[in-house]
């Protein structure tokens, strides 16, 4: 069951990336077509304006050839509005010879040199098959040609959506890649956490069961304990042993929950501490505040990981002579939910540690590796459909821990 439950949590975090990834893609799409679409609606609708200015470009020439027409006023009109027109234009005759042209990008103006004449010639010709081309008559006879093109502003104007589309995959790329070098960093933390986690977990039994067999080589046990004694006591480390073995092969799998008495677990964890309170704290006070509270389905070795790393993160916490830690359980008034806390009297934590203290590898002890409070998120959350979080700490005052769990339903 456990392979199987990896290889589906291996599935959906597969599924997951990729999905993820098509999101982005498409996000990118759609960023690009609306980026797109709104520069060529402002790119058509300046040039319509250009055009209607073309169109009135020719009227004015009209004016300006027009015998019937002339004075200040013509030449008024020909100075302010052709001459300092801002987008390529040029007017030949009605053979097509260049007359007059203004704004034509590497080709100066009004120079009467062959080559220059022929290379405006060749621009008119461009810009009449991208534009057209509009007549200026006079008495129905087609005495000039005019042709215009776009601003330099429209030529910018259409590269914007590709460096906005460059811009946004660069973002996109440093980000998947800063998120790839977040998630691989978090990852050595955590293959680093668990394993120091490992040998702290295994160090303490270990440690107990060889002080058993040494005492046991040196024939000394009849003075100091019976054989009952040793006997149980080496159980006791058997079984915390197969504890150990039995959490770490359920991370990363699907537990199974089973009905429990909560009160139960937690009182048994609470005498483990108490047990060894002289070897790190003799002033330490640890006491249990039984509730009355309904039964919860749960993960007995999972479950219990959490409350000994609230107990330990505590204990480390307290002063040695005078600390106080306090576990308590009681019910929601609605009775849909169970309530533990862990309040202790110790150092507290700072405000702004207060949201990053469930991180993987965040800590703030010299010889710690900030994965116990990130494995008890995890095994609440994500196992056990519940909630845990640092209801209130101050420096100096403490800190209160709360966890909340579903109680069991159709009992």
């Amino acid at each position: 069951m456990g392979k199987n439950s990896n290889q589906n949590i291996l599935a959906v975090s597969n599924r997951f990336t990729t999905y993820f990834k098509g999101f982005l893609l498409i996000g990118v799409t759609l960023i690009g077509a609306v980026f797109v679409y709104y520069t060529n609606q402002t790119i058509s609708d300046i040039q319509k304006s250009e055009a209607r200015v073309a169109e009135t470009y020719t009227r004015i020439w009209q004016l300006v050839a027009s015998d019937s027409v002339s004075g200040p006023v013509t030449s008024l009109l020909f100075d302010e509005v052709i001459l300092k027109s801002s987008f390529p234009i040029v007017v030949t005759d009605s053979l097509g010879h260049p007359l007059f042209w203004k704004e034509l990008s590497n080709i100066p103006q009004d120079a009467s040199d062959p080559e220059i004449l022929e290379k405006v010639k060749k621009r008119a010709e461009e810009m009449k098959r991208e534009k057209g081309e509009i007549p200026i008559s006079i008495d129905s006879v087609v005495i000039y040609r005019l042709y215009y093109g776009d601003t330099e502003m429209i030529d910018r104007l259409r590269l914007i959506p590709f460096i906005e589309m460059a811009l946004v995959l660069s973002f996109i790329i440093l980000a998947l890649i800063g998120f790839q070098y977040i998630r691989r960093s978090e990852q050595r933390s955590i293959w680093v956490g668990m394993a120091k986690e490992t040998a702290h977990q295994l160090g303490t039994p270990i440690s107990s069961l060889m002080g058993w067999t040494n005492l046991l080589k040196s024939g000394e046990t009849v003075n100091t304990f019976s054989p009952d004694e040793i006997h149980g006591r080496i159980e006791n480390d058997l079984a915390r042993l197969e504890m150990v073995a039995n959490r770490f092969g359920r991370i990363g799998s699907i537990p199974k929950l089973e009905p429990q008495d909560l009160n139960e677990l937690i009182e048994e964890v609470v005498e483990y501490f108490r047990y060894r309170l002289p070897h790190g704290g003799a002033g330490v006070k640890m006491e249990f505040v039984r509730g009355d509270i309904p039964q919860v389905d749960i993960n007995r070795d999972l479950f219990g990981w959490v409350i000994e790393n609230l107990l330990k993160n505590a204990l480390e916490a307290v002063d040695s002579k005078t600390g106080h830690i306090i576990v308590k359980t009681y019910p929601a008034s609605s009775g849909k939910t169970v309530y533990i806390e862990v309040i202790d009297n110790g150092r507290g934590i700072p405000r702004g540690n207060a949201r990053r203290i469930f991180r993987p590898g965040y800590t703030t002890k010299r010889r710690g590796w900030g994965l116990g409070l990130s494995l008890a998120r995890r095994i609440v959350h994500d196992y056990h459909r519940g909630h845990i979080s640092l209801a209130a700490s101050e420096p100096g005052q403490g800190a209160r821990f709360i966890v909340v769990l579903p109680a069991r339903t159709g009992r």
